[in-house]
């Protein structure tokens, strides 16, 4: 096998929630802070900071899929590459996913203001049993 040339590689493509993609590919373009990077079969392993933006990947068979991704990171070993992100979308699913995830950030930041309101409530109720205690002890 020295000399041969790999042809394509695996990705792995990660959300918090669940796998977004798993598959041969033979190319895949992001972008990064410094701008978009292409990785090709056999590139040297690293790691990259990746940026919210469009993104391809070309499947073995050709084919060319365009997605959205969000902050995240790249990480290239010799054979497979892990990309981990807070956000994807296929491109013609992605005002669907938009969607999803202003629903889901307006639910947290609803069950955040809850929670919130909820810790305020049990201090006051905790200050109070110790202004209570305090009398009764005297």
């Amino acid at each position: 096998m020295s000399g041969e040339t790999k042809k394509s590689f695996r990705l792995q493509m990660l959300r918090p929630d669940k796998q977004f993609y798993e598959g041969d590919v033979v190319s895949l373009t992001v972008s990064e802070p410094d701008g978009k990077i292409t990785l090709l079969p056999g590139h040297m392993p690293m790691f990259i900071n990746i940026t919210t933006s469009m993104a391809t990947l070309t499947e073995a068979e050709g084919e060319t899929k365009t997605f959205a991704t969000g902050e995240g990171m790249l990480a290239v070993y010799s054979d497979r590459i892990v990309l981990q992100s807070d956000f994807l979308a296929w491109e013609e699913k992605l005002d669907e996913a938009i969607k999803r995830r202003e629903t889901a950030m307006a639910q947290e930041k609803e069950r955040r203001r809850q929670s919130f309101l909820e810790y305020r409530l049990n201090k006051i109720e905790m200050a109070k049993t110790f202004i209570n205690l305090e009398k009764h002890s005297d």
